[in-house]
This record gives structure tokens, sequence and C-alpha cells, in this order.
């Protein structure tokens, strides 16, 4: 007798959340909870979490977070900028360039 066994497979845990800025720039990004949770075995180098963040017609990699109820992106370089985006856990969100001091407020919808 044959026996198929489909490979065991954790659900996708992703946060996709849309954004409208005040000065109508829409940004989009995903946060993979998965990228989140520890190794399994401590011999395992750290590895570095990412999601790609649209911002307009910039496409560019960040590092996402998940504090308590907030969730962002951290994003540094981007042509001399320092990125910090905070959507709070009523979808309040944040843009903040400590370099240049530009600073945008919006909100932000899980898709």
């Amino acid at each position: 007798m044959l026996t198929l066994m489909a490979p065991f497979a954790s659900p996708v845990a992703a946060d996709v959340l849309s954004c409208q800025m005040g000065d109508k720039t829409e940004i989009t990004f995903e946060i993979d909870r998965d990228q989140f949770i520890d190794p399994i075995d401590a011999a395992e180098p750290t590895q570095r979490k990412i999601t790609i963040v649209t911002a307009g017609a910039a496409t560019f990699p960040a590092e996402p977070f998940i504090i308590a109820g907030m969730r962002g992106f951290y994003a540094d370089g981007l042509g001399g900028s320092s990125v910090m985006f905070t959507v709070a856990p009523d979808g309040s969100a944040t843009y903040s360039n400590a370099r240049s001091g530009e600073k945008l407020t919006g909100i932000c919808k899980d898709q």
C-alpha cells in the first residue's frame, strides 16, 4: 500500500498593512510574524528581519518590528535618511526621518 504524506506546514502569520499618509503618499508593507520566533537551536546564527516597503513610487527594504501593540519598520541610509514608521493599535501612523526632520501622520488598515 502506498501512503503519501503531505509535508507539515505552519500557517502563514503575516500582517499586511496599507497606509494613507497626510500628503497622499500610500505606504504598504508586510510583517511576517514567523521572523520573530526564537530559533530552534541556540547555535543558529541571528537572522536579520526584513520587509519590503512600497512608499509611493519607491520600494526599499526595511527592518520590521512589533512592540506590544505597535508595529512598524526602520530603514537607514535611503538617500541619507533614517526613517522610523510606527503604526499604533488604532491604525494611526507616524513617519519620521530623523536626519531631515520630516514628519508625516496618516492611517493604516490591515489587509
